[in-house]
Parts: C-alpha cells; structure tokens; sequence
C-alpha cells in the first residue's frame, strides 16, 4: 500500500464565455490559492496566481508577467489598483464603485467591469468569476487574455467594510425598484 505525501491534483474547473474575438476558455482551482487560466483561439494562454490579497504571480505563455504589488488604499474603498506589465504594455485594473473597476492598458480605457454583489460573499471562491466585461475599440487578444485573467483573479469593485455594506443595501434596494 502506497502512502501519499503530498495532496492529490484537483481538475481545475472549467467553463468558456464569449469574447471579441471567439470563445475564452477558462480554467481555475481556488484551493488553496486562486489559480486561473485563460486562453482562446490567438490568445496568449494567461496563468494568474493569487495566494492572498497582498502578494500575486502572472505569466504570459510561461513567461513571467510583472505584477505589482497594490497601491496606496483609496480612501473611499477597502481596494488598490492592480497592475501588470506585459511586454511593453502596462495594464491597470482599478476599483471605480462598489461593483465596477476599469481596465485600462498603458492608462486607455479598454474595458469597463461589472462585478455581482455574490462576489462579496464570504463562501466566495474567485472574486471575479461572474464579472462581465464591456470591450472598448482599439483592444487585441492579449489584451483580452490578460483582462479576463486579471478580473476573475481579482475581482470587479471593491467596497469599504462599513461603506460596502450600506452600498450593497442601497444597491440592493434600487436595483429591486427598475
């Protein structure tokens, strides 16, 4: 009888959504750091590794990616702005409200985010996993590659403790009322 030492390979989860330029195949294991994997067809296959909310790793086609780590807190939201460096490229992930961020590459809007008030809950495994994003002109696929990755690593939005809980009730309330 074989004794195992080490834990046994859990499947990454699977699933594909639509993109501007054909299917986005989506892989993640959120145990025990967030891992998420993204490529389609004539994308770079993107690899995000999030083991806390402090530290995180990327590649692009097994190539490290530079991510830094957050800025400054906005005094507004309990967030920082993520960013990464592909190539010559700098792409910017920033919080604008409870449930959006933008995504942004070389300081262009290249996307606008909108998260789901789920992604908040605390049996959440991928923060951004149900985020949907609205692609701007101008945009290639690996700007998509790295936007889906850096997204459903991270999230959509971030909200303060006090302040998100009053916006998620406010949201709640309105969003009910259209």
């Amino acid at each position: 009888m074989s004794v195992r030492s080490k834990r046994p390979p859990i499947p990454m989860e699977a699933r594909t959504t639509d993109g501007p330029f054909g299917p986005v195949h989506i892989r993640h294991d959120p145990w025990p750091a967030i891992v998420v994997q993204v490529q389609g067809a004539g994308m770079p296959t993107v690899r995000v590794a999030v083991p806390d909310r402090e530290h995180a790793a990327m590649t692009v086609n097994g190539q490290r990616a530079p991510l830094s780590s957050p800025g400054r807190w906005r005094l507004r939201r309990k967030s920082r702005t993520r960013h990464a460096t592909v190539g010559n490229r700098g792409y910017a992930l920033t919080p604008t409200g409870l449930r959006t961020s933008l995504l942004l590459r070389d300081g262009v809007p290249i996307a606008d985010v909108l998260g789901t008030l789920a992604a908040y809950s605390p049996l959440r495994d991928l923060p951004g996993n149900d985020a949907r994003l609205v692609w701007h002109g101008g945009i290639d696929p690996t700007d998509v590659a790295v936007g889906q990755a850096m997204v459903i690593g991270f999230g959509a939005g971030a909200p303060g403790a006090l302040l998100g809980t009053i916006h998620a009730l406010l949201d709640m309330c309105f969003t009910s009322v259209r």
